[in-house]
């Protein structure tokens, strides 16, 4: 199942029963970003749908002019530090407003942050920190939030469906 636009932001994702159990959906999960494709072969689709869903930018816009018009390589950093400030920071709490990141990705050391600002979202993406830089996508405020939320409803309704068979 794919929701959104691969072409700007999509999420794919689908099962694969001989990876599941009647517990848990396993299989494909990935986000495109400007027709790219980023995956992981680590995810069990409900744990990462179900994560997203409560990331704090799906329920408080994660707004910042500053980060927003920031060079995105800058905003990228300055986001992932304050997300995962070394040990040595003096920072007491980690701030995850801007984590768009799904469990698998950020396991495969993917880091995605979604910054809002006026009528635009900005998700900027890189690798393992500051060592790679993977790039950007600009969309419409609110894009993100419903293709995640696009994405939750489609495959929970499609799972029960299953289940009631």
């Amino acid at each position: 199942m794919l929701f959104g636009d691969p072409n700007t932001f999509a999420i794919w994702c689908d099962s694969v029963e001989s990876w599941s159990s009647g517990t848990f959906k396993n299989g494909c999960f990935a986000y495109f970003f400007k027709g790219s494709l980023l995956y992981s072969t680590k995810s069990t689709i409900g744990t990462d749908l179900v994560a997203l869903r409560r990331l704090p930018c799906m329920s408080i816009p994660p707004v910042d002019e500053h980060l927003f018009h920031l060079p995105s390589k800058e905003g990228y950093e300055e986001i992932y530090k304050k997300a995962f400030p070394e040990e040595n920071s003096q920072v007491e709490d980690s701030d995850y407003k801007h984590l768009a990141s799904p469990v698998s990705l950020s396991d495969d050391g993917y880091n995605i942050f979604l910054i809002e600002w006026g009528q635009q979202g900005k998700l900027v993406y890189g690798e393992d920190g500051e060592k790679n830089w993977l790039g950007e996508v600009v969309m419409k405020i609110g894009e993100f939030q419903g293709v995640v939320n696009e994405a939750y409803k489609k495959f929970f309704d499609n799972a029960e469906s299953i289940r009631m068979q």
